[in-house]
């Protein structure tokens, strides 16, 4: 299995205990929440999806301001679409609010406007009365 540092992502030897690149400690970042949260800033545009779909489907309200911030960032459009879409998993008013604002801002890629109006409408899940 391959390693990465979860601070730079450069490759490490699985026994390290500092990165020879950026030189961090490796020690356990935290939980498994905590791991995938971290995993939304890897440099694999699909390792971030992942990381979002796993998040939604967690729905762990501790997740919320890093989705946002994948929102909020140039990501790419799949990895923002993902990261919607786990907001809307997650719910609560401050997920809601994060995808209202998305929807309704021009710079977002139509894609993820689209995706984000939906997510918050559907039932069950944020901004939903049902």
């Amino acid at each position: 299995m391959t390693t990465y540092c979860p601070h730079c992502w450069a490759e490490v030897d699985a026994a390290a205990e500092v990165c020879p690149a950026c030189r961090a400690r490796l020690a356990d970042p935290g939980s498994y929440v905590a791991k995938l949260i971290a995993a939304l800033r890897h440099p694999e545009p699909f390792t971030q999806r992942r990381a979002a779909y796993v998040l939604g489907l967690l729905r762990d309200p501790s997740a919320v301001e890093a989705l946002a911030a994948v929102l909020a960032s140039p990501a790419d459009p799949y990895v923002k679409g993902e990261a919607a879409h786990a907001l809307g998993a997650i719910g609560g008013e401050r997920a809601d609010a994060i995808l209202r604002d998305v929807a309704d801002d021009p710079s977002q890629s139509i894609i993820v406007r689209r995706l984000a109006a939906a997510t918050r409408d559907l039932p069950g899940e944020a901004g939903s009365s049902g």
